[in-house]
């Protein structure tokens, strides 16, 4: 490592992570990513809504992602069958201020650790955090690699980690679910000579939960079930499990069954959910390990990335001696998740009324 002293140490090297640190870098903060994975997999297509753009803008990216087939694609509309049999359609494209794009998270998540060390953040792949102390006024972070035990020590350190939320659970932190959610998603490879077409995203609910399926930049198409049955998640019954499921849906685009058929079958946890504490002395938690927002609001990654910003700053004043604005972030991230989930229960409620089985039942009264 070129030093073993830095002003920041952030873990994480995801959006939150990455864009947090280019904006503490830009300051003039000596600032270092730890990132456990060595590489970055596959993901799921996630979309930025409308409510993005101020962000994107200020962060510089919104040219880039109009500009680049490979990073985004245009989202031409969102089809919600929800409380009613058929969909209600939001357009974008041709509405003034109404863009939407449909991401490829793993090009994004390049583009960002590239842009951070471009702004001369130092960053470690292949490093997992064993442990963390502070004293004097500096956190002392172990992280083993391949290359063994190393030491770094830092005035701040930022928790970028996602749900894991690394630093802030060895801190004491409690997590706390809304309720349990489950995403079964397939994915196709990237075919360029699969027929274009504009991209929409189709929302339906069923009686064990909702779909969501798109089509990404690259022709990439993306299907998954969010369901709170555990079983479902069992690699055995899973597949047929949801070809069965997909009996009950009408609105799905007609690629939908033979993608679940054939695609890549992973499992992973949606749940809701808040940190007890967000913030605390020389620390602070930003992105999904801060909190992570219900996929339904299709918000996650808008908020990621406006939480990384808003912490950077937190951050530097902290630096200069205030300590009121991280403590002030703390609130906001609380504010801003219960704010989000305030929206959503009404429509939980609403498709209660048209499917009266546990899933609905359970969430509409969470």
């Amino acid at each position: 490592m070129a030093a073993d002293v830095w002003d920041v140490l952030v873990i994480g090297a995801g959006p939150a992570g990455a864009v947090a640190a280019a904006a503490l870098a830009e300051r003039g903060v000596r600032v270092a990513i730890l990132e456990k994975d060595l590489r970055l997999e596959a993901k799921p297509g996630e979309v930025l809504t409308p409510n993005a753009i101020a962000i994107l803008s200020h962060l510089g990216l919104l040219d880039l992602i109009e500009a680049n087939d490979n990073l985004a694609c245009p989202l031409a509309c969102i089809d919600r069958a929800w409380s009613m049999a058929r969909p209600n359609r939001e357009h974008f494209l041709g509405h003034l201020g109404g863009r939407a794009w449909v991401i490829d998270r793993v090009a994004l998540e390049r583009l960002l650790v590239s842009r951070a060390m471009r702004a001369s953040v130092d960053v470690f792949l292949g490093h997992h955090v064993r442990g963390l102390s502070r004293r004097h006024g500096y956190w002392s972070v172990q992280a083993r690699s391949s290359d063994g035990l190393a030491s770094l020590r830092a005035s701040f350190v930022v928790d970028a980690s996602g749900r894991a939320a690394t630093v802030a659970r060895r801190l004491g932190a409690k997590r706390k679910s809304l309720f349990r959610l489950l995403a079964l998603h397939v994915q196709s490879a990237p075919d360029t000579e699969r027929q274009s077409e504009p991209a929409s995203l189709t929302i339906e609910a069923a009686a064990v939960g909702w779909w969501y399926a798109v089509c990404g930049p690259r022709q990439t198409l993306t299907c998954a079930l969010f369901t709170d049955d555990p079983v479902l998640a069992r690699s055995g019954a899973a597949r047929s499990t949801l070809l069965t499921a997909l009996d009950d849906t009408n609105s799905l685009p007609r690629w939908t069954k033979e993608l679940v058929r054939s695609g890549r079958m992973r499992s992973v946890d949606a749940s809701p959910s808040l940190l007890g504490q967000p913030a605390g002395e020389g620390w602070l938690a930003i992105g999904d390990a801060a909190a992570s927002f219900d996929p339904l609001a299709s918000q996650g990654l808008a908020n990621a990335l406006a939480s990384a910003v808003a912490g950077a700053e937190a951050i530097g004043a902290y630096l200069k001696g205030d300590r009121v604005p991280v403590e002030a972030f703390a609130v906001r991230t609380t504010e801003t998740w219960r704010h989000s989930v305030r929206q959503l229960f009404p429509i939980y409620q609403a498709a209660a009324h048209r499917w009266p089985t546990p899933f609905w039942q359970a969430h509409s009264s969470a």
